[in-house]
């Protein structure tokens, strides 16, 4: 198996959590997610759903500067290319999605 490194910056704090971990193997993705960790905080009028919406444009924004230093892409352009990406994928494979929520 081959596992990403933690980010830097996250040694020493001792609040820090993963909230996602995606991997492909076995011809499919499967995903762990760290649910409800936003309606917990002490901060409850956060909406879980507007939280994970933040989470992942913050992703995409990461992912756009990641390919613009790999590849020489547009940053803006990546992230509007990967945001659409996402809209148009919606609902797309639905039906196939399984899992179950753990505690």
């Amino acid at each position: 198996m081959n596992e990403l490194q933690i980010p830097e910056g996250i040694s020493g704090d001792p609040d820090a959590m993963e909230m996602i971990r995606v991997w492909i193997g076995n011809r499919d993705i499967h995903v762990s997610m760290l649910l409800g960790m936003w309606e917990g905080a002490s901060n409850a009028e956060i909406d879980e759903r507007e939280a994970w919406g933040e989470l992942l444009a913050d992703l995409i924004r990461h992912i756009a500067n990641g390919l613009t230093q790999s590849h020489d892409y547009n940053k803006d352009a990546s992230e509007m290319r990967i945001a659409n990406a996402v809209i148009n994928h919606l609902g797309f494979g639905a039906n196939t999605i399984q899992g179950t929520v753990k505690s």
